[in-house]
């Protein structure tokens, strides 16, 4: 998760990108861009009629509660003594103040822990997938690391267990939502460190100037206020389909149409009927409608959308939790409203759930060193510090009871009973969030194929 700049995609092997190449060309023998061409009574025919539910849904089943983990430290977090003493910690930039935070949080850990050393990379999310993948396919294993994915690397075998690197109390108190979340095969690899979920962000004094006198809970409604704001001098709506966090986009948008990523563990469904209208809506909403920023399929969120809305210049998008600390870090003054996601028809409620992961590497001797360091992390103190000053939701429940009152937090804790969460604990997942970063914002140029792109995305999967 995810901030400033966000992850980019994972290389797809030759046979994909080739297959995705030859879509977005309009190749491969299928249909041309002149008979795939919308128009605004195919647009309106994707659009459901019936009124969004008043009531929210129940949240999404979660997976099973792991087992316990088998722990050379005897699941204590608190190995015996005896391995080496300094470590590496590779993490993202979240923001630009992340790098401050770990180098001061280390110097407390080195002084309350004489002889342990943590030695800190901070990289930036652009490059944190290319960086993370060269580490691992040349060996040079970080002790610790933050990241958005861990089951690959857990299927593999190259991921110590996180019964031995924290205490039983830093275990008991991950909400578990997100702990069923950081399970590979029944044990728990990744420990849940900070999440976000998303909302519709919406200019309180655009939709005064535009006359629109509440959110739109409707695509339907969504497209009209749309219009409306755009007349008014504004763009529309927000989309950022480029390959800076596109997955999250793309999950709010098949989810609020019935789709999904999978139909079960390992069968993606990426390329479903509901999922190909999804694609053409979007198409429709930018060149059809025309409701959207130009060149919304290379758009990166952060940049392209998030800093335009807290400038003024954009009426409406998919926000993230942790926007408002970024309106601060840019001094905005935006005037703003935070609504649940607008979705296609009767379609239940939901936000997108995400979270980032802390875990370690099986270098030799590391445990006792490991342990030490994230148990510190953990601490109450140390860690509400992490996010009030990163402006992340947290995983654990004493956080969460915590920041329950404060003003940045509490709306969006409100969402997370709805909240849905990508198929992280699927190995194949990182292939296909990097065939969709890849890959999406391709389906929404003109005369796009939309379901020859999302086989080939879904092939990604396989």
């Amino acid at each position: 998760m995810k901030r400033t700049v966000k992850k980019p995609a994972v290389p797809l092997l030759a046979g994909v990108a080739a297959s995705l190449l030859l879509t977005a060309c309009g190749g491969g023998g299928g249909s041309t861009g002149e008979s795939n061409a919308l128009t605004q009574e195919k647009c309106d025919a994707l659009i459901s009629k019936a009124p969004a539910p008043t009531a929210a849904a129940a949240a999404p089943s979660s997976p099973a509660e792991p087992a316990p983990s088998a722990s050379s430290g005897g699941g204590s977090g608190a190995p015996a003594a005896g391995g080496k003493k300094e470590i590496t910690f590779v993490a993202g930039s979240y923001t630009s103040t992340t790098a401050a935070f770990w180098k001061d949080l280390i110097g407390k850990f080195e002084k309350a822990n004489p002889g342990f050393k943590v030695k800190l990379q901070i990289v930036d999310w652009n490059n944190i997938d290319q960086q993370v993948a060269t580490l691992v396919q040349t060996k040079q294993y970080p002790d610790i690391l933050n990241q958005n994915k861990f089951s690959g690397w857990a299927a593999n075998g190259i991921l110590q267990p996180a019964a031995d690197l924290v205490s039983p109390e830093v275990q008991s108190d991950f909400i578990p939502a997100f702990k069923n979340a950081s399970v590979y095969e029944g044990v728990q690899y990744g420990l849940p460190f900070i999440t976000s979920t998303r909302a519709l962000f919406y200019n309180k004094d655009a939709f005064a100037k535009a006359n629109i006198t509440a959110p739109p809970t409707t695509w339907r409604e969504l497209v009209d206020a749309a219009k409306k704001l755009q007349a008014a001098g504004y763009t529309g709506f927000g989309l950022p389909l480029g390959s800076e966090e596109s997955q999250a986009e793309w999950s709010i948008w098949q989810w609020g149409n019935g789709g999904d990523w999978e139909s079960a563990p390992g069968k993606f469904t990426i390329n479903s009927s509901n999922n190909v209208n999804t694609l053409n809506f979007l198409n429709c909403m930018t060149n059809v409608y025309k409701v959207t920023q130009p060149n919304a399929g290379q758009t990166n969120r952060t940049d392209g959308v998030f800093r335009p809305f807290a400038d003024g210049k954009v009426g409406m998008m998919s926000g993230a939790s942790f926007a408002p600390a970024l309106f601060k870090q840019w001094n905005s003054t935006v005037n703003y409203g935070v609504a649940p996601l607008p979705v296609n028809g009767d379609v239940p409620p939901f936000t997108l759930g995400v979270q980032d992961y802390l875990m370690s590497f099986k270098n030799p001797g590391n445990t006792e060193a490991v342990s030490k360091f994230l148990n510190f992390v953990y601490q109450p103190d140390n860690y509400q510090s992490f996010l009030t000053s990163q402006g992340f939701l947290p995983a654990t429940q004493s956080a969460s009871t915590a920041l329950a009152d404060n003003a940045d937090f509490g709306p969006f804790l409100k969402l997370l009973p709805t909240a849905r969460f990508y198929p992280a604990t699927d190995p194949k997942f990182p292939l296909v969030q990097g065939a969709i970063q890849n890959q999406i914002g391709t389906g929404i140029a003109p005369g796009a194929d939309a379901k020859k792109i999302l086989d080939a995305i879904n092939a990604a999967g396989k």
